[in-house]
Order: structure tokens, then sequence, then C-alpha cells
């Protein structure tokens, strides 16, 4: 697999666990969607594949490679893997971007870092992406700010940076999220015709089970920063096992949850499953971890798992 996660744990620097452990492997051709609401520990993922952790957050154990790379965090090492072969596009474009400088400095930065490409060289190479991206090419565009384009056009930006060397791997974090319905739906078409075209592997990251539905070939659910279920997306998203999952489909359906509460923060998480709090089926049992549960195809961590009906 191109790219290893192994029993990743990020913990705050006071020991507090934010996220897993974890494991999954990507490869370039493969859609691989991780979902949960906000504060499950998606992006914190992303951020410790790039060397970008927030700070007071420490990779306390497991590890990560990329192409046989291991990757410590440490950027400056991993410079070659980082924005080469696996790229990013970050969840906030207007964050992601530098305000003092230009399009056309940003769509120049990695090829110059990677390839030692000359600016007018690189962005003659861009010309026909950022045509596809329905970006203009010519001087009166790549001469704005950021702040000069709509939001749509950012996030475009930022995919057309992260593509400017051929990346094998792209991990998208929230990438439809500031796009109108219209714009989303010309985005996700091609995105999946990038992949097709170029044999990428993605990690799409995303609390949208829409869209995750569309671009994803197999899925996993975080809550809490613990991977809760597994398993190809079609099924998951047809018969949920876990009450979890089950719960972000009907919030997907607007379906309101006769089960109210919010995500706890990281200090006060019960032991066991994290959902538990919230959960309709819980039980003692549930104050335990159990062993994960069902084939390595579609499985799950719960002690009252649904009956593959999607039905509590």
């Amino acid at each position: 697999m191109s790219l290893s996660i192994n029993g990743l744990v990020l913990k705050r620097a006071d020991g507090v666990r934010l996220l897993g452990p974890l494991s999954l492997n990507l490869a370039p051709g493969d859609r691989l969607g991780l979902v949960g609401e906000s504060g499950s520990g998606k992006s914190l993922l992303a951020h410790a594949l790039f060397g970008a952790l927030p700070k007071g957050v420490l990779q306390a154990e497991g590890s990560f490679r990329v192409f046989g790379i291991g990757l410590d965090g440490t950027r400056s090492k991993h410079n070659l893997t980082w924005g080469g072969r696996l790229a990013w596009v970050p969840q906030d474009p207007l964050a992601a971007l530098h305000p003092m400088l230009s399009l056309r400095e940003h769509l120049a930065l990695l090829p110059g870092l990677q390839r030692r490409e000359p600016p007018e060289t690189a962005l003659g190479r861009l010309s026909p992406l950022l045509e596809r991206l329905r970006l203009p090419a010519d001087r009166a565009f790549l001469d704005r700010f950021p702040h000069q384009i709509s939001g749509g056009q950012r996030q475009r930006v930022c995919l057309a940076m992260a593509l400017s060397c051929d990346p094998e791997l792209l991990v998208l974090d929230e990438p439809t999220t500031a796009l109108d319905p219209l714009v989303q739906r010309d985005f996700l078409d091609l995105m999946l015709g990038l992949q097709k075209e170029r044999g990428l592997g993605y990690l799409w990251i995303t609390h949208d089970l829409a869209v995750a539905s569309q671009v994803c070939d197999r899925l996993l659910v975080l809550y809490g920063g613990e991977l809760l279920e597994a398993g190809p997306a079609r099924a998951l998203l047809a018969t949920p096992r876990h009450p979890y999952t089950h719960r972000l489909l009907e919030a997907a359906r607007h379906q309101p949850s006769t089960e109210s509460g919010f995500l706890p923060a990281p200090q006060d998480r019960a032991e066991g499953c994290p959902f538990q709090p919230r959960c309709p089926r819980r039980q003692n049992a549930c104050g335990s971890w159990g062993p994960w549960r069902g084939d390595p195809d579609h499985g799950l961590r719960c002690e009252r798992p649904l009956e593959g009906t999607g039905q509590p």
C-alpha cells in the first residue's frame, strides 16, 4: 500500500487522547472516505500526515508511511513527499492561501520546490489544468490575491496547487463545504473524472454522507476520535450496523432523532464506546470496548449492533 497508517494515536500535551488508535491503507486508484460529525478527529488525521498539527497536539503512538517513507511530522525532512506524491486540499481555502501572495505565486510554489521549475514554465504546463478547473489562465486573473476571488475559485486554486506536481495520492478535507449545490455537483464530477484519468488515490474527509456516497468506494466512520464502523460505501450506507452510522444517515435524510446531545469534549468522554451517552441501544456492556465485530470487509465495534436492517 502506498499510504499505510498503523495504530496512530494523537494526544494533547496533557495526555488526553484526541484520535485513535486508527489504521488504514490507501493505494493509487482507491477512493476512501473518512466520515463523522465535526469534532470527531477527521481533520486531525490530515494535519498529522502533513506535519501541521495544532499547538499542544503530539503524535503519541503508531506510525504512517507513504511510499515506504516513514513520516515523523518533520516537514523539511519529507518535503519531496509532501506536495509531490502525496498532496492535500485543506478545509479552509482562504486560510490555506497566503494573503500576500498572488495566485500566480501560489500556483508556481510547489513546482518550484518539487521540480525546480521556473514559474512561467510551471504556469504554462498547468494551463490545461486551470482550464479544466474553470479557472482563467490570463494575467489579469493570475495577478489577483486570494481575497479578490470567490470562495469556489479559492477552492479550485487549492485543488490546482495540490495537482500541480501530479500526485498519486490526494487528501481532500471537506472540499465541498464552501460550494453552492450547482458548483458542488460540477466539482464532484470533475474529481471523479480526474481520479479515473490519473489513477489518483483519494482520502476524502467529509461530514456529508451524500457526498461520500458519490465519491467513495469504502467508508470509515469516526466518532469521538474512535473508529466505530468500516465497510464498502454502498453496503454501509444501505445497512448500517453501528447506531451512530444510523444516526448520521438520519441526519442526512433530515429525519430528526429522538436522542439529543452533543459530542463531548475529549477530556469528558466516557470509558468504552464514545457514543454511548447518546445511543438509544446503550447498555452496561458499552462501558468497555468489545472486540471488532463482523467480517474483514464490513466490521464495527459495538456491543449491540443493528441487525443489518438499518433499524434500531
